[in-house]
């Protein structure tokens, strides 16, 4: 199996108010996360005190998805993924144990011990896991990486591409842009062959 542990960074240093609103934010984002791959989610993704997120999935579907939401909202976090055996307890991932979780969480740990390289992913991934689990691993943290290099409004008209199939003029519509921009935008991303990717890597 599968786990990813997000770690909020930018839950660290707000407010009150804002915490609440960031809060509600994630919990809104990991309710899309399970209505759209409740199939490949092991056990319901959680928010531990408002600082982490943790899946148990098995697949890089909802892990990407999450990834590209948070961020189109703009949100800074930092994610270890792991492979392993897990003790599923009850049904929230915060609730389950094993290998997977402690690969993720030792992944994670090993970006916060790094003090000169700017890095937001890292994983590691258990000697018995079989080969779709690791290239489930390896394909979230490319496509993570594609994801990085667009800006606010690439990442939105992108998604309504890639997750929500829309065409053209539906994306225009839904963001209130004309279609001109809208293809322009994504000419200017690597969106057209991520979208064939990941249609690719679904089959």
């Amino acid at each position: 199996m599968i786990a990813a542990i997000v770690d909020i960074v930018s839950s660290r240093n707000v407010d009150a108010h804002e915490r609440r609103r960031l809060d509600k934010e994630l919990r809104a984002l990991l309710k899309e996360t399970i209505e759209g791959f409740k199939e490949n989610c092991i056990a319901t993704p959680s928010l531990t005190q408002g600082d982490s997120i943790e899946l148990l999935v098995n697949s890089w579907q909802p892990i990407v998805f999450l990834f590209h939401r948070l961020l189109m909202e703009d949100v800074e976090f930092r994610v270890g993924l792991g492979t392993g055996d897990v003790i599923i307890q009850k049904e929230n991932a915060d609730e389950c144990d094993g290998q997977a979780f402690w690969n993720a969480r030792e992944a994670l740990d090993g970006i916060k011990r790094t003090k000169y390289m700017n890095r937001s992913a890292a994983f590691r991934i258990d000697e018995t896991s079989p080969n779709d689990e690791r290239m489930a691993v390896t394909s979230s943290v490319l496509l993570y990486t594609s994801l990085l290099g667009m800006s606010t409004v690439q990442l939105h008209h992108c998604y309504y591409y890639i997750w929500e199939k829309k065409r053209i003029s539906e994306i225009a519509k839904a963001t209130r842009t004309s279609k001109g921009n809208v293809s322009k935008t994504l000419s200017k991303t690597p969106c057209y062959l991520l979208e064939r990717v990941m249609t690719f890597l679904d089959h």
